[in-house]
């Protein structure tokens, strides 16, 4: 009903104008200077309407041919970030899915393009190295130091990476190192060293480095002294090496004797490092030197490797060694590995009883090939040579557990 309305009214306001328009023309003059326009009221109108509706179609065809020309070549800032965010997405998507190469492209137009180009630049470089063009990553990384001064460290740790992704290890290393003098509390930078170190067997670098890992809260406790004893494995057996081929026995032992002098107080207290450094002594055949250094530090280090291999070095005064050894049972009655070292003591000192009651007290509280095997050459000594056979048995079947333990054969 109400739209009937509105066309009545309508059609009646087109009558009522088209009547005015009939019955009066209206006149119009313009004069300017020696200039005149004369035209009627309502052809003046319809001039002015025709001139504005040109005004507007002229309008809509130059946005027209303006968003497409912004399209090619953004002019407003607004278009620049929203192509260039349109290029990241489509570069980050072809990353993700391996494309490398297109990535590349897409995202170094996107850096050139973009207010922030450095995340661009890191990715290009990222994908340029996906694709093994490390000349290319190498590039887009100066890019994004020149572009963006300020993020050296983003830009260090991300070459880096890289640098490790593709095994350059001295790269890698000397990278870090720059970064780690700028930047020595980066806990990042640090577990990178730290895998840098590993991956060389640099082990020297890692020891120092382990403190520094600790105090930053990089590594665990656990794995702090799993990496620490394999750093000092590592140490005394490269010492080794070194000191094989000297001549005297000072010259042997000095590359271990420096590691020593080089540890802190409870570095020397922990059992596992004391041991790779008297291991690392008795294979140069500084026996004495050894168990002189396990019998001072024995009584508030001790290991179950400690007194084995104090069992097995001969000392200067074997009475005193056997003695000492035995002072050690006050407080460690039932430990068999003790009593296997003052069996094995006690035959150096040729205390033929002694040794075999510390043996076979050993093999009561635990079977060992060690045991085993010195019961069976003090017994052969002795001419008990049955139960000496046995012993020997015994202790090859403990160490081959895998074989077939075949009846006896009786003998008729």
């Amino acid at each position: 009903m109400k739209g009937f309305a509105l066309f009545l009214i309508i059609v009646s306001a087109c009558f009522l104008l088209a009547n005015i328009m009939v019955n009066d023309h209206g006149y119009v003059l313009i004069a300017y200077d020696e200039m005149t326009f004369e035209s009627s009221l309502w052809g003046l109108l319809l001039l002015v309407v025709i001139s504005l509706g040109l005004v507007w179609l002229g309008v809509i065809i130059c946005r027209l041919l303006l968003g497409t020309f912004s399209f090619i070549y953004p002019l407003s800032t607004g278009a620049r970030k929203a192509k260039a965010r349109k290029l990241f997405d489509r570069g980050l998507a072809e990353f993700t899915k391996g494309h490398w190469r297109k990535a590349e492209r897409l995202l170094g137009q996107a850096a050139k393009s973009g207010e922030s180009p450095l995340i661009n630049y890191l990715a290009a470089a990222r994908a340029a190295h996906e694709a093994g063009n490390y000349e290319a990553s190498a590039n887009w990384l100066r890019q994004a130091d020149s572009k963006a001064p300020g993020a050296e460290m983003a830009i260090g740790i991300t070459q880096a990476q890289l640098q490790l992704a593709s095994n350059h290890l001295e790269q890698a290393l000397a990278t870090l190192k720059h970064l780690h003098k700028k930047y020595p509390r980066h806990g990042y930078i640090l577990k990178m060293l730290k895998q840098v170190y590993i991956r060389l067997h640099d082990w020297q670098s890692l020891e120092k480095l382990l403190p520094k890992l600790r105090k930053q809260k990089v590594i665990k406790d656990d794995e702090y002294h799993q990496l620490e004893q394999q750093a000092f494995k590592a140490l005394f057996e490269q010492a080794y090496n070194y000191g094989r081929n000297r001549f005297s026995a000072e010259e042997k032992t000095k590359p271990a004797d420096d590691i020593w002098s080089g540890l802190s107080h409870s570095q020397r207290k922990d059992p596992v490092i004391l041991y790779r450094y008297c291991d690392c002594l008795v294979r140069l055949g500084a026996e004495e030197k050894t168990e002189l250094l396990l019998r001072e530090n024995l009584n508030h280090c001790y290991s179950e490797q400690l007194i084995r291999l104090y069992g097995k070095t001969p000392g200067r005064d074997l009475k005193k060694q056997l003695l000492f050894a035995e002072s050690l049972l006050n407080q460690r009655t039932n430990d068999p590995e003790l009593l296997l070292a003052l069996g094995r003591l006690a035959l150096r000192n040729e205390l033929w009883g002694k040794a075999r009651e510390y043996l076979e007290a050993s093999l009561r509280l635990r079977k060992s090939v060690d045991v085993y095997n010195e019961l069976g050459h003090l017994l052969a000594h002795l001419d008990e040579f049955e139960t000496s056979s046995r012993y020997f048995q015994e202790g090859l079947l403990l160490a081959a557990d895998s074989a077939t333990n075949l009846p006896r054969i009786h003998k008729q």
